[in-house]
């Protein structure tokens, strides 16, 4: 097991109340933590991360308060332990914090022995479930093509990449159409790589106003602006020994991108109003659907940049130039979808298949997710049909052109000049594949008995 980075020492403090956030700064930053701090719950959730050790909370805070941030840290980070701080009077909500999951409560004024001994102890015990998450992770790693699923060569072709690249610090540039998965590949190089047990850190650069991304990316010291009460990290300092993606790369400002080329060629940054240069331990991961070599033609983006990002390049095909993924492709969301409901997967149909293999997808891998999760809704059987797929899949101006659909990228091959032996065997050796070889859920998908697929398979030939 990898020692522990010092990104781990970290605590999510959240009060309201500046005075106490300074105390409570000052004393535990004396005692070797450090305090990242939240002035109200909406600005502790933005704050937090997995890669904090524990969390201090304040129980009565305007808008969120600490019972609201409590249930978020417990929803979306169930590792970090949480204490909350609580006035003398509110004994009875501080014990029912710690019923909806929080590790202890401490009531104002604050002991300061009493509060260090018990981040002291809340830290030690958010590091230990880490490391038991990471150790279970590490021996329950599912392998990598069960993130990128697909039998072209173009997915083996990824798979191969991300194992070759990912024990690498070298940048990554990401490219393909919008929603063919680059964020996807961008978490699997995360956690193959040796800065697995550090934050991944997502930062979508058109997403943020560009007023406020320098602060976002770089973080501002207090005073840096009107409204910057207090420090706040960046999105650089929270990735700290891990991996930092940001997509749509070709969006950040020209403004900014000498600061970034700073981090890339020195390691170093400085804050928003700040003087002090910040070493920066992160590997950073960029994606973007649009050509970055045009926008440096058109110096919209800088050419420096540019080189210092494609170090390592990575083109993620459209899925309309390989759909002999869609089968596999398919049977991971579907399995994803059954997760989530807790229900048994639903198998696709091989009209189904069908029909989605003449569509164009212009929406990518995403755009499948969205439709078989919407399909699979309607559907009450353990089959997946053609009946329930939505309607734009048979517009006839987004189907696959017929010139696209050869062998080489449709899933289903023409039967014209095949015997009806020969058509038979085929049906049930490419229903065999969707059922993943259950004879009897291909049985029931060739609409024959078991018994029958069994006499079949033994006449055609067929293991």
């Amino acid at each position: 097991m990898a020692s522990l980075s010092q990104h781990n020492k970290r605590i999510l403090v959240v009060d309201d109340d500046e005075t106490i956030r300074r105390v409570l700064d000052y004393n535990l930053l004396r005692f070797g933590f450090e305090p990242v701090l939240a002035c109200d719950g909406k600005q502790a959730i933005t704050l937090a991360h997995s890669g904090f050790s524990c969390a201090l909370v304040d129980l009565r805070m305007p808008e969120m308060d600490g019972m609201e941030v409590l249930k978020h840290l417990k929803q979306h980070f169930p590792d970090m332990p949480v204490v909350i701080m609580s006035a003398a009077g509110e004994v009875k909500d501080a014990v029912a914090a710690m019923k909806a999951g929080a590790l202890e409560y401490i009531t104002k004024p604050i002991d300061l022995d009493e509060l260090l001994a018990l981040m002291a102890s809340a830290s030690r015990m958010g590091r230990a479930l880490l490391e038991n998450r990471q150790l279970r992770e590490t021996v329950a790693r599912p392998a990598p093509d069960s993130d990128f699923a697909g039998e072209s060569p173009v997915a083996r072709q990824l798979l191969e990449t991300v194992v070759r690249i990912a024990p690498l610090d070298s940048t990554v540039l990401i490219t393909g159409e919008s929603g063919v998965g680059k964020g996807m590949l961008a978490r699997m190089i995360h956690r193959a790589s040796r800065r697995a047990e550090g934050p991944f850190i997502t930062t979508s650069c058109p997403a943020l106003p560009r007023e406020l991304l320098e602060s976002e990316m770089f973080g501002h010291e207090k005073g840096a602006f009107t409204g910057a009460q207090q420090r706040r990290l960046g999105r650089i300092e929270m990735a700290e020994g891990g991996t930092l993606f940001l997509d749509e790369i070709g969006d950040l400002p020209l403004l900014l991108q000498p600061k970034l080329l700073s981090v890339l060629q020195d390691r170093q940054y400085t804050r928003l109003g700040g003087s002090e240069a910040l070493a920066s331990d992160v590997r950073l991961l960029v994606a973007t659907n649009v050509d970055l070599q045009e926008k440096v033609a058109a110096r919209e983006f800088r050419e420096d940049l540019y080189y210092r990002l494609n170090v390592i390049p990575i083109h993620i095909p459209p899925l309309r130039e390989r759909l002999i993924d869609l089968p596999a492709l398919s049977r991971q969301i579907l399995g994803r979808i059954a997760q989530a409901r807790a229900n048994d997967p639903l198998e696709l149909s091989a009209a189904a298949l069908a029909r989605m293999a003449r569509y164009s997808w212009p929406g990518n891998v995403r755009e499948l997710e969205n439709i078989l999760e919407r399909a699979s809704a309607f559907c009450d059987g353990p089959v997946l049909e053609e009946s329930h797929l939505p309607l734009e899949l048979a517009k006839p101006d987004a189907l696959v052109p017929a010139e696209a659909e050869t062998p080489a990228s449709s899933t289903i091959p023409t039967i014209a000049g095949m015997t009806l032996e020969e058509i038979e065997k085929l049906a049930i050796q490419q229903t065999l594949e969707l059922c993943k070889g259950n004879k009897a859920a291909a049985a029931r998908q060739l609409g024959i008995t078991e018994k029958s697929i069994y006499n079949k398979m033994a006449r055609l030939g067929l293991r």
